[in-house]
């Protein structure tokens, strides 16, 4: 998956990177760092957008100071490179360093094209991963293995207009948490054209004025129920591997989303994205699930909005949300293998992740990968800080090499309920059948 991508700036970053350095200096107290002969590495990966020259320049950066080790970037769409890295790590022509997202990564792993970072290994360069969000980190463990260091975060978010929320009776600086949050609030945003709110007599749901939150039908749209599906103590996948998102959890959670449309008439049916974002940007919806990527844009219309992190709309298990995430990895690499390369590599992917360089990272429209990062001052008035005492609740899809055919019937699950095609739980259940079915085939892809 292709996650959209944006650029924005905070101000501020320069002292705060300052105070970031001597951190960066504290953590890394101990690790060996790269003494060895000079040595170049390529360092292959996928931000080709506004986020290249940000790349570029902290690739610059380390070059510069790291007079015995050269890292030449290159740049390329990440799918040319999920099709690419099998072969060039079969004909021992992998690049030294790669980075990998967060659906593509277990699959590589179980295909034998990341090598392990070894516990130890780390240690020397300085990588504690206790530093980092525990689930992002883990997002690229498998088999009680650690494969990929996190460079990058994005996650799901709730953004809110606070002019309908204020208009509705609501206190603007007290997004919804819970379930019964959420659903009062969204009561009080919805209004007909004629005045009546939702659950008056006389309220026309078929002519909404202001309704109170965007649901819709893609990929993205779905993510509001994989939330939901954690937040209830659901799993995408049982302990074997396969597809489990119709489990009893999962159909309860769902149908709450479900009822959001056709019970209370908070939500429109049959909505798009594109739809609700316009909605949003003219204050139609009071509350629209969605990509952190969109930012920039409400700021770029002077909206009075605000971010929050995805309420328990799910359930009272755990907060959750979905994220998706980049990581620095070791592919697999020839018999003969400069052992310096590898120590060279190691020492880049410490540098790269450092509390300052994540920082820098940020200004690209990334999420703090580290709490040491999120607590920073410069985030202090910056709308989306407002999900960041969350940030170790987000969980990406990954864990299990057939995201793909995971996701893929889920997301077709999602579309079938939403739009009132099948009653959800026999839509779970279909696309959980359709799902072991591909993974079915996948497995002997492995064998």
């Amino acid at each position: 998956m292709i996650h959209p991508t944006r650029s924005r700036s905070f101000s501020g970053h320069g002292a705060a990177v300052l105070a970031l350095l001597a951190l960066g200096a504290v953590q890394g107290a101990g690790a060996q760092g790269y003494s060895g002969p000079k040595v170049q590495l390529t360092f292959l990966h996928g931000f080709t957008g506004p986020d290249r020259p940000v790349m570029e320049g902290l690739i610059k950066k380390y070059n510069d100071s790291h007079p015995n080790v050269q890292v030449r970037g290159q740049a390329q769409p990440w799918g040319t490179t999920w099709q690419q890295l099998p072969a060039l790590v079969a004909s021992g022509k992998a690049p030294d360093v790669v980075v990998i997202n967060e659906d593509q990564i277990t699959n590589f792993v179980a295909r034998g094209a990341v090598s392990p970072l070894a516990p130890a290994e780390l240690k020397a360069a300085g990588i504690d991963k206790t530093n980092f969000f525990g689930p992002l980190f883990a997002t690229a463990d498998y088999k009680g293995q650690s494969y990929g260091v996190p460079i990058s975060s994005v996650a799901y978010v709730m953004f809110y207009n606070k002019d309908l929320m204020k208009k509705a009776g609501l206190d603007p600086n007290k997004p919804p948490r819970t379930r019964d949050e959420f659903l009062k609030a969204a009561l009080a945003c919805t209004v007909d054209k004629s005045g009546k709110k939702a659950g008056e007599t006389g309220f026309d749901p078929k002519a909404l004025d202001t309704w109170g939150v965007s649901l819709y039908n893609n990929w993205v749209g779905a993510r509001a129920a994989y939330a939901a599906i954690l937040q209830n103590g659901g799993q995408m996948v049982d302990k074997d591997q396969n597809a489990a998102f119709n489990s009893p959890q999962a159909v309860s959670a769902v149908q709450f989303l479900v009822d959001l449309v056709q019970k209370q008439h908070v939500a429109r049916p049959n909505s798009t994205e594109e739809a609700e974002l316009a909605a949003f940007s003219q204050g139609k919806v009071c509350f629209f699930p969605s990509g952190q990527w969109y930012l920039d844009r409400f700021e770029q219309q002077k909206m009075n909005f605000g971010v929050t992190f995805m309420p328990r709309v799910g359930g009272t298990v755990k907060d959750a949300a979905w994220g998706g995430s980049s990581h620095l990895t070791l592919p697999k690499q020839r018999s003969g293998y400069d052992a310096n390369k590898r120590k060279a590599a190691l020492d880049f992917m410490a540098w790269m992740t450092q509390p300052a360089q994540n920082l820098t990272w940020t200004s690209t429209g990334s999420l703090p990968t580290q709490a040491a990062v999120a607590k920073n001052p410069t985030f202090a008035k910056a709308p989306i800080g407002g999900i960041f005492d969350r940030l170790n609740s987000v969980y990406a899809t990954s864990g299990y090499p057939w995201v793909g055919q995971v996701m893929g019937p889920f997301d077709q699950a999602w579309e079938a309920a939403y739009l009132g095609k099948k009653p959800v739980a026999q839509a779970l259940n279909d696309g959980v059948k359709e799902s072991n079915k591909q993974i079915e085939q996948a497995r002997k892809n492995f064998q």
